[in-house]
């Protein structure tokens, strides 16, 4: 009898598993609702399952914890840790990642959710630990490398620990290259990157950074994603917008783009405004090399302008035109009135009810609870490993498009072909658009 019963149970929990594997899931929970007489800690274990495939972290929260804490393995452990970071509870998740390593030292999900809880929360040397970790234990884990190049943005280490961090301190000792100068010359470039990229030949490393934006932050967090979203699903402009000014600086080739991200190194602004550097991947864009300055006024924007024409105009670098704009370019097509920046149209466009429309979606999508403890730093702008990587995306990019300057500052061979088909076929759209 012992023996049936067994039996049935296994069948039971592998028709759960099934329907967790064909996104039926309301039809598992209706399974587990039957299994009245079978081990409620496994049954709540298969609901807590359940409701995290569905990304009820809330429900999945509450199934987890009603396991006996005897009946918690390395798995367990995880998955509530991981329905309290989709809650925006990243000190709490954190001790949940880091029992379940305590569980299980091999087991690298928790590796990879522990180090990102800390780097979210600004303990970058708890991440670093955990990263080197899980580094020993699997050293080719793209996530988890990329987890730690990012940190270099925020946190300055010098150790021999690990490879990466020894390599990221030997391309951010050619800072020193740099000079006083605001804008550096093309042969400066040229040896900046030729070095950098012996110091990787020289550990024969190869890294998978996908990154196009290099970003010189504050601590304010302009929560981009978030109103893009909402536009992209209600086709409203959030509220916040409304204040949100850029400079754009479209530039002529990639080498321009690079003396761009030099200066901004350099630029020293009153409120240490948020500022980037990207290449364009948006389809029907004009311009395909950009850095941007957020301001939260027309008047910010001009004082700005000022100060960086007069460095510029004195540089020779190829500009195609420097504008201020009012937000983000997504929404001009759908509001024509928001291009204008010298006329305040906000009340003409933003409509009373559209409030609620951004509370709501903030409750469903939890940006309160996701941001609340949350940390954003500064950035150290200095050019450094990820800086590297992102650049070097710059130059395939130019490849692509057919921008052939990249040759001047650079001697070794680009390899398009890491780059996946899709990437490869939105960057090559770019050649029509100048």
């Amino acid at each position: 009898m012992k023996v049936i019963k067994k039996n049935l149970t296994k069948e039971c929990f592998l028709a759960v598993n099934n329907y967790i594997k064909t996104k039926k899931y309301e039809d598992a929970l209706k399974h587990l609702d039957k299994l009245h007489n079978e081990d409620q800690d496994i049954v709540n274990k298969f609901k807590g399952l359940v409701y995290l495939n569905k990304k009820d972290w809330k429900n999945s929260l509450i199934y987890y914890q009603k396991i006996s804490e005897d009946k918690y393995d390395f798995e367990i452990s995880n998955n509530i840790g991981v329905a309290l970071f989709k809650l925006g509870k990243f000190s709490e998740a954190s001790n949940k990642f880091e029992k379940s390593i305590i569980y299980n030292k091999s087991y690298i999900p928790a590796y990879e959710n522990v180090s990102l809880s800390h780097k979210l929360l600004g303990n970058y040397n708890l991440s670093i630990k955990f990263i080197i970790k899980a580094l020993k234990l699997m050293p080719d884990n793209n996530k988890i490398k990329n987890y730690l190049i990012d940190i270099f943005n925020y946190y300055d280490l010098d150790n021999d620990e690990n490879y990466i961090i020894n390599i990221n301190t030997k391309i951010k000792n050619l800072n020193l290259i740099q000079k006083e100068k605001k804008i550096i010359n093309k042969i400066s470039i040229k040896k900046i990157l030729e070095k950098s990229q012996e110091i990787l030949n020289n550990k024969k490393t190869v890294f998978n950074f996908p990154e196009t934006q290099i970003f010189r932050r504050n601590k304010l967090n302009l929560n981009c994603e978030r109103h893009l979203s909402i536009f992209a699903k209600h086709k409203i402009i959030p509220k916040f917008c409304f204040e949100c000014y850029k400079i754009q600086i479209t530039l002529i080739n990639v080498i321009d783009l690079l003396k761009l991200y030099f200066y901004f190194n350099n630029l020293n602004l009153q409120n240490n405004n948020i500022r980037k550097c990207v290449v364009e991947l948006r389809k029907n864009v004009s311009g395909n090399y950009k850095g941007y300055i957020f301001t939260n006024s027309l008047k910010e924007s001009e004082e700005i302008i000022k100060l960086i024409n007069n460095d510029l105009s004195k540089n020779s670098m190829g500009i195609k035109n420097i504008e201020i704009k009012h937000g983000c370019t997504e929404y001009y097509e759908e509001y024509e009135l928001y291009k204008d920046i010298n006329n305040d149209f906000s009340e003409k466009i933003y409509q009373s009810h559209w409030i609620n429309i951004e509370k709501e979606f903030d409750k469903k999508n939890l940006i309160e609870e996701n941001n609340k403890e949350r940390t954003f730093n500064f950035t150290l702008n200095k050019f450094n490993l990820p800086d590297f990587l992102i650049i070097k995306n710059w130059l395939l990019y130019a490849k692509i498009i057919g921008d052939e300057s990249y040759k001047e500052i650079f001697k070794f061979e680009i390899d398009t072909n890491r780059l996946a088909q899709t990437q490869k076929e939105i960057i090559s759209l770019r050649k029509k658009i100048h």
